[in-house]
């Protein structure tokens, strides 16, 4: 028990100023070593309340104060704060602040999970390596020959990334190295994208946002909409420098031809800026040409349970004969879900935009309430009833951005016959002038790592077909 205790102590010597084994960024303050005064359980009691502590647990524990060599085996789980290593058999050294693992060892992190082996960290520098990794860095399922620590960001060598968890993926981009910033962007360097066995295109350089609802994928969708014809549909992003990139949606219409949206994000510390000219399609079948658009977007704000969010954009609109430019300020306030039982959950938001169009000198100011209840009465069934309200002071010049209806009650359900097929029903009701607006039918039919979605579209006589891959 004695040794069990030195161990202990003499591990959180060693561990204690580290940051996380994936290099998450800390305080030069925070990250001074810390100087004990002795073995005690009252010192390291004492450190851990200041700074994050690393606890190591093993079934045979043993360290050497005259070399500082430190040896963990059997079941061996290492933590500090949200991360944790589990391995069989660990050497280290509290001098040198290393840590060696020969066989297999795995990182947990939220959101990471990377298994490998001959695993080498240097607690001090937050540098090391691991060889033969897979491994799962939020929804991309990695793996690489050599995966290298840095603050901040991991490197994996002669690597693959999907998000397809088969053992045998249906798509994947293989890449000679793959920069990742774990919940940040991930950047590929002379990267091949796979459908199969075949390459279906390559790019020398390609950057992907891994942000949680951001993520886009590299693979083509393609579809078929009454409207539109056939149609198929493919997102590029080039890194130029470090907070600079450009980017493509390449999206070709049998009937329209070749509709592209092109241009440039910044993304600064708090805000991003999209400088892009596009041909849009919304809802209704209602296109709009922006030449170009400028907009700024501030990072979300969180004050308690509120995020507050704000976007301002300017650009120049064209809607058949209707050209001017148009100036966009939104703000908007949303409360994080209410869990009103176990299966019900309430969301609730407002906000307040203006619009002035250039085209006749107009203005458009809207205030908005939106409160949803979705309920989930076990893992096949989902249903949701929303309401809107809109209350504008103007009407928009374009028929794209223009509100029909100040009040609009949505609502659904989506239910999993089997784990291949799914089947819901959408409805959108104008509570203004009592009516049906649209009414949708889905088929869903799960394709391995792809999905299919067939709906017909009731009100509008519409069949629209979507094939992408599967959102995990």
């Amino acid at each position: 028990m004695r040794i069990k205790k030195l161990m202990v102590c003499a591990s959180v010597l060693m561990l204690v100023s580290s940051a996380s084994m994936v290099g998450q960024a800390a305080d030069k303050e925070n990250n001074e070593t810390a100087k004990p005064k002795g073995d005690s359980q009252k010192n390291v009691v004492a450190k851990s309340e200041t700074k994050a502590p690393i606890v190591i647990e093993a079934d045979n524990l043993s360290f050497s104060e005259e070399t500082g060599d430190v040896f963990a085996e059997g079941n061996v789980v290492v933590k500090q704060h949200t991360d944790t290593l589990l391995t069989d058999i660990m050497h280290g050294n509290n001098k040198t602040t290393e840590v060696w693992i020969d066989g297999k060892a795995t990182l947990q992190q939220p959101g990471t999970e990377l298994v490998g082996t001959g695993t080498h960290y240097n607690y001090t520098t937050r540098l090391g390596n691991m060889h033969d990794v897979t491994g799962l860095v939020g929804k991309e399922h990695i793996s690489s020959n050599n995966l290298e620590f840095y603050p901040g960001k991991l490197v994996a060598h002669d690597s693959t990334a999907t998000k397809c968890p088969a053992i045998v993926p249906d798509y994947h981009m293989s890449a000679d190295k793959i920069e990742i910033w774990p919940g940040e962007k991930m950047i590929a360097y002379n990267a091949k994208f796979w459908i199969g066995k075949t390459v279906i295109y390559s790019m020398p350089k390609y950057q992907t946002s891994i942000q949680p609802g951001e993520e886009k994928s590299a693979f083509p969708r393609i579809g078929y909409h009454s409207g539109d014809g056939l149609y198929i549909s493919q997102h590029l992003e080039y890194p130029i420098a470090n907070r600079l990139t450009a980017f493509a949606d390449l999206d070709y219409y049998s009937k329209h031809g070749l509709e592209p949206a092109f241009g440039f994000i910044s993304k600064q510390k708090g805000y991003s800026l999209k400088l892009y000219q596009s041909s849009e399609e919304n809802g209704d079948d209602e296109w709009i040409k922006k030449e170009p658009e400028l907009l700024f977007t501030l990072d979300p704000i969180r004050v308690g349970k509120v995020v507050g969010s704000f976007s301002a954009s300017n650009g120049k609109w064209k809607e058949n004969n209707v050209s001017g430019w148009r100036q966009d300020y939104n703000l908007y306030f949303s409360r994080d879900p209410i869990q009103l039982s176990k299966v019900v959950t309430l969301n609730v938001g407002t906000g307040f935009e203006k619009v002035h169009y250039g085209y006749d000198d107009s203005s458009n100011n809207i205030w908005r309430l939106n409160a949803g209840i979705t309920a989930k009465p076990n893992d096949r069934l989902e249903t949701w009833v929303t309401y809107a309200y809109n209350k504008q002071s103007g009407t928009s010049v374009y028929n794209y951005d223009r509100i029909d209806n100040d009040r609009e009650l949505y609502t659904g359900f989506m239910y999993k016959v089997d784990k291949m097929n799914s089947v819901g029903v959408k409805m959108d009701y104008d509570l203004d002038h009592s009516k049906v607006e649209d009414l949708d039918y889905t088929w869903r039919r799960n394709l391995h790592c792809w999905e299919a979605d067939i709906t017909y579209r009731e009100k509008r006589s519409q069949v629209n077909v979507k094939i992408s891959t599967v959102a995990w």
